[in-house]
């Protein structure tokens, strides 16, 4: 395999490690809040970011090839509210899909066209999540809008 695209494996398998760091931040945070749903939910994508570093890992001992460990970056853990972490898994996942094109176009780079096919399912997979966490921002802050009309309706009706 070419040097740089090894690189770039790497780098990709490292960017899995710390959104499964970030998803387990992300459920921690909302079993502190008692939201059991939304933490069993980032708990799924905490396996789903294993998973997926573990088959990029596969694919590179197929190859023959080492993987390199480095440091994973402490994700941050400031959020707000429910609207605030999925809008920043939302960023996350729009990252990750940068990240993985990037892969691409060094295997293109490199005519390496096994791993092209590899990544080309890895820029599905990427492509639904992204879709996916657009869907629930979507529906969380039209949800909070909703809720804050019925209160300001509420309001209105109770000065009647």
């Amino acid at each position: 395999m070419d040097t740089k695209l090894l690189q770039a494996f790497n780098k990709q398998i490292n960017h899995e490690f710390y959104s499964a760091y970030l998803y387990f931040a992300m459920s921690t945070y909302f079993s502190e809040i008692s939201m059991q749903g939304f933490c069993d939910f980032m708990k799924h994508k905490t396996s789903q970011k294993l998973n997926s570093a573990q088959k990029d890992y596969e694919y590179l001992i197929l190859r023959d090839e080492k993987l390199v460990f480095s440091k994973i970056e402490e994700p941050s853990v400031d959020w707000i509210n429910v609207s605030d972490v999925f809008t920043s898994a939302l960023s996350h996942e729009e990252f990750m899909l940068t990240q993985v094109n990037e892969l691409y176009s060094v295997a293109k780079e490199a005519d390496d066209i096994a791993a092209m096919e590899f990544i080309s399912s890895m820029l599905d997979e990427q492509i639904r999540c992204v879709g996916h966490f657009r869907k629930l921002v979507f529906r969380i802050k039209n949800a909070n809008v909703i809720s804050a009309n019925i209160e300001h309706l509420d309001s209105v009706i109770n000065s009647l």
